[in-house]
């Protein structure tokens, strides 16, 4: 817990950092955004550096493919992840080996390669071993659509065009009423956001409560923004539909499920929990949730996502973003990561922590470690694509 608690002491002075950044910065200085050119770069802390301008594409691409389940599949890892050379999997192991060596030299302390089922490639910095954990931030959202998916597939959700309002009561009048689920799902539910947002709701006892008093900027569907607030407002949705905590929720229908057994979800101070943020777990343990999804949701022999909620996640959700789904990253028409399938994506936070999926090569990777200003998705997951040479 000590490298968790660190991280989110670093989070809170950023937040507060870049609270004064905003207050001294003259207005002139501030290009079209409304931020600087500083802010900016700050913000790109926060997520994922995203082509600028986004490609044009018309309509919406690049939906997922549901990839058929092997003839023969791995021991599930429920209790321990079973291990194979990057030969017996199909692997080039000096290019997967350049790969690892990427990472290592970008401030990671723990790199994980899962083919076919196997670990075919893990390594840890000095201090870590495979049961260390660490926060992974902004990974928890992919968690939290997961939950959304599951009170769906249960019946506690009627679908993602259920209007908010109907789990939250202070959204019940003509600006927030219209918000769908789905919206916050594909961060354009029109929610307020300005820097200071992100700032004041990390900083704020009550969570929960900051996020549902934010007014309305623009109506449902017209904008992306990427919004801590708005993923922040699922977590009065789980709890309404479902009667508990969402990381109680979790730990019922998902985390013990799968043998995420040290795993934890941490709350705000009166006891909500962040579901922007806050999952703290091991490499392998954040590894066995990617392996859920490549496995389209079925875990031993119970269907615990169904198919068509992993799919329709990781698919384009909106028009504005063709690199989101449902709280999940990803690789539109091949067009964010050149050297990586289009089928990939991943769950991304802060400081670079990562887990990628790529369905068509059968791969799960997870980078956790430090922030690393030069890493380049693109760089490592391509190493990782290239080594596989066969299936």
């Amino acid at each position: 817990m000590k490298k968790g608690s660190s991280a989110h002491r670093f989070y809170s002075i950023f937040l507060c950092a870049l609270l004064i950044l905003t207050a001294l910065t003259p207005l002139e200085a501030r290009n079209q955004t409304g931020f600087s050119t500083e802010e900016q770069k700050s913000l790109e802390m926060l997520h994922p550096r995203l082509p600028s301008p986004f490609p044009k594409i018309s309509g919406r691409q690049g939906e997922t493919q549901v990839f058929p389940l092997p003839d023969e599949i791995a021991p599930w890892p429920t209790e321990e992840w079973s291990v194979s050379s990057p030969e017996e999997e199909g692997m080039d192991r000096n290019t997967l080996t350049r790969a690892f060596q990427y990472a290592i030299r970008h401030d990671s302390s723990a790199v994980l390669v899962i083919r076919n089922g196997y670990i075919v490639g893990e390594w840890y910095a000095e201090g870590w071993d495979e049961t260390t954990r660490q926060q992974g931030f902004s990974v928890t959202k992919s968690f939290t659509g997961a939950l959304v998916g599951i009170l769906i597939d249960n019946g506690a959700i009627n679908d993602p065009e259920q209007h908010v309002a109907d789990f939250v009561t202070d959204w019940n009048d003509l600006q927030h009423g219209p918000v769908m689920i789905k919206n916050l799902l594909s961060m354009n539910s029109g929610l307020h956001w300005n820097l200071l947002t992100d700032v004041r709701l990390g900083l704020h006892p009550n969570q929960m409560r900051y996020a549902i008093g934010l007014p309305m900027d623009h109506v449902p569907n017209e904008k992306w923004v990427y919004h801590n607030s708005a993923c922040q407002v699922l977590s009065e949705v789980i709890f309404q539909s479902s009667g508990m905590q969402a990381a109680d929720y979790a730990r019922d229908q998902l985390f013990d499920l799968i043998g995420m057994k040290t795993a934890t979800w941490q709350s705000d101070k009166v006891g909500n929990t962040l579901t922007y943020t806050g999952i703290v777990a091991s490499a392998r343990e954040f590894a066995k949730f990617g392996y859920l999804f490549l496995r389209n949701g079925l875990w031993e022999d119970r269907q615990i996502i169904s198919e068509h909620w992993v799919a329709k996640s990781t698919q384009q959700s909106q028009e504005q973003n063709p690199f989101y789904g449902y709280l999940w990253w990803l690789n539109t028409g091949q067009l964010w990561w050149q050297d990586v399938p289009k089928d990939a994506f991943a769950a991304m936070g802060l400081n670079e922590r990562r887990i990628y999926v790529v369905p068509s090569l059968d791969i799960i990777a997870v980078r956790l470690g430090e922030n690393a200003a030069s890493w380049s998705d693109n760089t490592f997951l391509g190493l990782i694509s290239a080594s596989a040479i066969r299936k």
